[in-house]
């Protein structure tokens, strides 16, 4: 990834570690005894910095039902690739794929880019380099590659090249042997794209017959204060989207379809730039309505509330105010197939208190109307719309009063502006507002028509229960 706080725990590891274990990796590495699972067609696979010591998978599957992740970073010092932890790690991906899950290993990242250590820096031919990712992907038994590239590695030609090539062999060597693997290349994105030193990094991809199955961008870090990140990284998505379908020579379609997006939760290292969790609503549902190939972040590692109001990256929490669990819970529906980002269906809203929907006060459209409960009646106030991660009806959006995020919160409807609490991804039967991490409520599981409904901590109760639109 981009940032140096965000390998601090890693180049600590590879310094150390992995060094230490050198002898025992490599070509002479035992093979895994559990294989891969099949990969879904659209994952979300959130980076795992697996040194920090903070983070166990099959914990993270069990709790957010998160079962894929891109383990990072493999470095290539001296063209011998190498890892920390390994024995921690195989274990780890052994239980993970009991569970039904799989990994993906990064080669890579911020701190073996700028030291020009990722294995194409770092090997003197194609050959060295394809015969140690080999054997990495033999070790690990492997279905999933990644190669981040970004910082020195993002404009060094050889290294570049060397890759490219690298990769080509690789997957000849795969195809030859009878084992899927797919491959994708990590890069760095503005608002704008992928700026010329990406697209000439495809470009030379191309011109060495090695296509990746996906490109996953880097949305984060744009040091400029103030960015509103969930837009910024749905732009960033779109401008490459037309990138990517130049240097490939395909359609838009085709090129979204060959997309990945990692946006970095929370406080990012650029000051004034926060990932916000209505941030990851918005990109979730976003992403899915573009059809990408996977959704990301960095990292898993920092999905908890335990530095909020941080002012400077941590790799160990996301700097806000957040439930442990809360952005994996918000980005989960992309692989579940359950994301709303592809808008559709409209009707009522059914409680779970019988005979009640979820209902516009008078079937106004006037800002501050009353989300109210009252009989399903069939009619235009109780037709509700469900897209890009809100909850529509008359052109407005369902509202958190006021922005709050406190329990008893009243809900109302209001000009649709992107807000965290305008967010409502279902939820343990009903809808969460992921900006307060409380749910839609209907006070004390009242049955009295014209109640106006509030936010309250998620229980699972009926009061908390509410139907699809048109379920």
């Amino acid at each position: 990834m981009v940032s140096h706080s965000r390998m601090v725990s890693a180049l600590s590891a590879l310094g150390v570690i992995a060094a230490a274990g050198a002898a025992t990796l490599g070509a002479g590495s035992p093979a895994f005894a559990s294989s891969p699972n099949p990969w879904p067609a659209h994952v979300f696979a959130p980076f795992a910095d697996t040194w920090s010591g903070n983070l166990t998978l099959s914990n993270v599957a069990n709790s957010y039902g998160t079962k894929f992740f891109t383990i990072a970073f493999a470095d290539g010092a001296n063209c011998q690739w190498s890892i920390g932890e390994q024995a921690s790690l195989q274990s780890q991906i052994d239980s993970l794929r009991a569970l039904g899950g799989d990994v993906s290993l990064s080669f890579g990242g911020y701190g073996s880019d700028t030291a020009l250590t990722e294995l194409g820096d770092a090997c003197s031919s194609p050959q060295a380099a394809a015969a140690q990712i080999e054997s990495a992907v033999t070790t690990f038994n492997l279905s999933h590659i990644d190669f981040d590239i970004e910082s020195n590695s993002l404009t060094n030609a050889g290294g570049i090249d060397r890759r490219d090539k690298a990769l080509a062999q690789v997957r000849t060597w795969a195809s030859n042997n009878g084992r899927p693997l797919s491959i994708s290349l990590t890069i760095p994105a503005s608002p704008g794209g992928i700026g010329q030193a990406g697209v000439s990094l495809l470009d030379n991809a191309r011109s060495n017959g090695f296509t990746p199955d996906i490109v996953n961008i880097m949305t984060m870090d744009y040091a400029t204060a103030g960015t509103e990140m969930g837009n910024a990284s749905n732009q960033a998505l779109d401008a490459t989207a037309g990138q990517v379908a130049g240097a490939f020579g395909i359609s838009t379609a085709a090129a979204y379809a060959k997309l990945g997006n990692t946006p970095m939760i929370g406080q990012n290292d650029s000051a004034g730039e926060v990932f916000t969790l209505g941030d990851a609503s918005t990109v979730e549902s976003y992403d899915a309505s573009k059809g990408i190939a996977m959704l990301s972040y960095w990292s898993q590692n920092r999905d908890n509330g335990g530095c909020a109001g941080a002012t400077a990256a941590s790799g160990t929490c996301s700097g806000v105010s957040q439930n442990t669990g809360d952005f994996a819970r918000t980005f989960q529906p992309f692989t579940s197939g359950t994301s709303t980002g592809g808008g559709g269906a409209a009707g009522a809203v059914r409680s779970g208190v019988a005979g009640k929907c979820l209902d516009d006060f008078a079937d106004s459209s006037a800002n501050g109307t009353k989300a109210d409960l009252y009989d399903c009646n069939g009619t235009p106030a109780q037709k509700w719309t469900q897209g890009s991660g809100t909850l529509q009806i008359n052109g407005k959006c369902l509202d958190a009063t006021g922005a709050g995020t406190a329990n008893g919160t009243l809900v109302e409807i209001w000009d649709c502006n992107g807000g965290g609490n305008q967010q409502w991804q279902p939820y343990n039967g009903g809808y969460r507002n992921p900006g307060s991490g409380r749910c839609l409520d209907d006070p004390g599981a009242t049955t009295t028509n014209g109640t106006q409904l509030e936010l309250y901590d998620c229980n699972g109760t009926a009061a908390q229960i509410w139907s699809l639109p048109g379920a």
